[in-house]
């Protein structure tokens, strides 16, 4: 297993979406799609993730859906231990949602570097309206208590540069 490189390539691919996110923000008022940003400008073209999602959907759509897919990235990549189908759930379902071909061609070029992203997924889910916020279901329980932080293990406690 190549773990230590796996994460990197993960986290090197991370930053790559980070770039095109802020090239992207550049152009969005002034692009209707994804394939007009890309045809026009040519900065974008060396984005691999923006040829692979739909042409037709919005710049700003891109970047809302985007940031929510790899928001958890940062952290999961730091786990212990890595949450394979994690890494890759949150793209499937947040940027692919609705575009199998489009995830096929994310994940063919994601197993170039690492070969077991997207196993074990379910198909590419059907494209989800978002609720307004007065019709998101609130969790059961107290939302406004704090979490009891003395009964959380910290994420940092097998790291070697911990303090002791």
């Amino acid at each position: 297993m190549d773990d230590p490189y796996e994460r990197r390539a993960l986290l090197l691919h991370l930053g790559d979406v980070l770039e095109a996110i802020f090239c992207l923000t550049k152009c969005a008022d002034s692009r209707a799609t994804i394939g007009e940003a890309l045809a026009k400008d040519d900065a974008l073209v060396s984005f691999n993730i923006l040829n692979q999602v739909d042409a037709g959907m919005h710049p700003q759509d891109f970047i809302k859906r985007a940031t929510g897919a790899f928001f958890v990235w940062p952290k999961a990549l730091l786990d212990e231990t890595l949450n394979r189908q994690l890494l890759a759930h949150t793209i499937q379902h947040d940027l692919f949602a609705g575009d199998a071909k489009g995830w096929e061609a994310y994940v063919s070029e994601r197993r170039q570097e690492v070969p077991w992203f997207g196993e074990n997924l379910p198909k590419v889910p059907k494209e989800e309206i978002e609720a307004p916020p007065s019709e998101v279901e609130a969790p059961p329980g107290d939302a406004d208590a704090p979490p009891d932080s003395k009964d959380q293990p910290s994420r940092y406690s097998t790291w070697p540069w911990r303090p002791e």
